[in-house]
């Protein structure tokens, strides 16, 4: 019984280190926890956003070689040329005024199946079959 009162009187004058320690320690863990699930969450949506412009982009790209061969190929006597054009990713539309003998003035609008937009303008040259001054518009 001597004993225990002895560790019962060593107890009282104890500073205390372990509870303090555990609970710097759980305070950290959980800091590193929270921080990768913001990490992974940012991941995430940049990943979605890229996904959004990769298909837009993808869009723009098969609209582009659609424009280029009907610019090529437009009568010289068409002023201008319209035309929506369906893809299985989305649907882009583009209008296209003749700016010279050459040169054409064309405006390109894709949308994806996900409603994400992406506008260009720029200037198409027939004779070098050339697309110049393209500028994309937010």
């Amino acid at each position: 019984m001597k004993r225990l009162s002895h560790l019962s009187d060593h107890m009282k004058n104890e500073q205390g280190v372990i509870l303090p320690f555990t609970v710097m320690c759980a305070l950290f863990m959980s800091a590193l926890f929270l921080h990768s699930v913001a990490l992974y969450h940012t991941d995430i949506q940049f990943f979605e956003e890229e996904k959004k412009w990769y298909e837009a982009d993808y869009l723009m790209k098969q609209t582009l070689i659609h424009v280029k061969q009907t610019l090529a190929n437009a009568p010289e006597n068409v002023p201008s040329l319209s035309q929506t054009i369906s893809f299985s990713r989305g649907r882009a539309t583009y209008h296209a005024t003749k700016n010279g003998a050459d040169v054409w003035f064309v405006n390109v609008s894709c949308i994806t199946n996900a409603q994400f937009r992406y506008d260009v303008q720029f200037q198409f040259h027939v004779l070098t079959n050339d697309i110049s001054g393209w500028k994309e518009l937010y």
